[in-house]
């Protein structure tokens, strides 16, 4: 028979390791925030390493512009960000990353650690983050271990690690697709799985990263730009490399990957007569 409970409230370590569970419940999680800051700091090339399906490791480092002391100090505290300051700024956003939970979250999780100009800071699941000088790096490596070590409870929800790494190497591709002018490479247990080179086309990165099996030929690229507020640009391939599932429909809004069903049906619906069959890949 059930007694009753008092309620109490959480200590602030457990209430820390459920509020990042919200943010990053897999390891795909980790690799979609990291890569949102990496694009963020205007770099040109992202590599990503992945070890045990992300679940053991993970390891992004871009060389874009880097991070200060101050920056390392403070990036993994909550509600730490350099992409808003005021309630005004949010309708104003022009960055992937703006929440600052990400680091703080993943630093909760895990055993966190970046290393940006001279320095590198190490995070402590008490907060107290250490700081010390480093070998000078152009740009940012980021390095994520032993995922969910500390909270058994969520890592018992986790997959297989070759189905993490699926899920790692699909969030790598979103990412990539709509950021042609940065050079990508995904790497597995030491093997390299992707390498995506920059300043090419949205019709070649599509086709290179999201159907690698299909002819680049079998795609065209229709681009939009005669309204004030908006453009659009859209991929789309041949009938002979028609799909089934609305899974191969990608739909960005601002380098953002979204999913809204009116946007797909929309998409469908002007797509008819054209395609006869089932539903067809697209890139906005």
């Amino acid at each position: 028979m059930n007694t009753r409970r008092p309620v109490k409230r959480l200590s602030p370590d457990v209430a820390r390791k459920i509020a990042a569970g919200e943010v990053i419940d897999r390891p795909c999680a980790v690799v979609r925030e990291l890569m949102d800051n990496a694009i963020d700091s205007m770099a040109t090339e992202i590599h990503v390493e992945v070890e045990g399906g992300g679940i053991e490791k993970i390891r992004i480092f871009d060389n874009g512009s880097g991070m200060t002391k101050e920056d390392l100090e403070n990036c993994a505290h909550p509600h730490a960000t350099s992409k808003i300051e005021s309630e005004a700024d949010l309708l104003n956003l022009s960055t992937l990353g703006f929440r600052g939970e990400a680091l703080s979250s993943i630093a909760a999780v895990s055993r966190l650690s970046i290393i940006s100009g001279s320095w590198k800071m190490n995070a402590n699941l008490s907060g107290k983050h250490t700081i010390r000088a480093h070998a000078n790096v152009k740009g940012t490596i980021v390095q994520v271990e032993g995922l969910f070590e500390n909270f058994p409870a969520r890592r018992n929800f986790l997959k297989r690690a070759s189905a993490e790494l699926n899920a790692c190497k699909s969030m790598f591709i979103e990412k990539a697709l709509s950021h042609p002018n940065i050079t990508f490479t995904f790497t597995s247990d030491g093997e390299q799985k992707l390498n995506l080179l920059g300043d090419t086309t949205l019709r070649h990165r599509f086709a290179e990263a999201a159907f690698p099996l299909e002819n680049e030929s079998l795609f065209y690229e229709i681009k939009c730009n005669k309204y004030e507020d908006f453009q659009f640009s859209i991929i789309i391939g041949e009938p002979a490399i028609s799909r089934t599932s609305k899974k191969d429909i990608f739909i960005f809004v601002n380098g953002r990957k979204i999913n809204e069903y009116s946007l797909v049906q929309a998409i469908e619906y002007g797509a008819k007569g054209y395609f006869p069959n089932g539903t067809y890949p697209v890139a906005s």
